[in-house]
């Protein structure tokens, strides 16, 4: 079996991977020499730089406190569908909740004292817009 299609296949399988261990090699040689860390091996890698993890993504604060400002905006404006009822409360909580969490991890202190703070003025605006 040693003549057979299968054998060919492996032989060139395995040249094939020392071929790409030596690119990654050299790879990470370059990414070295410019100041990249083996951490953030690229979109592909196992340990490529994870968005959630990073508290100093902006990315985040913007998006969460876009959300908010629908829900708010939605709570004073007529005929839109949330100016009663609990799915109103907890729609300005959560978004308001979120966007004080994504605010204070931004800023490096608690994310759920963020997440109360935020979800208190999601109810406070919630309960002016009733007023209002």
């Amino acid at each position: 079996m040693s003549n057979s299609a299968s054998s060919a296949f492996a032989h060139n399988a395995r040249i094939d991977r020392k071929k790409k261990e030596v690119a990654d090699t050299s790879n990470l040689e370059e990414r070295a020499s410019l100041g990249h860390s083996e951490d953030s091996s690229g979109p592909k890698g196992s340990n490529a730089n994870n968005a959630f993890a990073d508290k100093k993504n902006i990315m985040w604060v913007l998006l969460s406190g876009g959300m908010a400002m629908t829900f708010i905006i939605m709570l004073f404006l007529p005929n839109t569908g949330m100016g009663d009822g609990m799915i109103a409360t907890y729609s300005s909580m959560l978004w308001c909740g979120f966007f004080g969490a994504a605010l204070w991890r931004y800023r490096g202190t608690n994310g759920w004292t963020g997440f109360a703070f935020g979800s208190v003025v999601g109810f406070v605006l919630q309960v002016v817009s009733q007023i209002i």
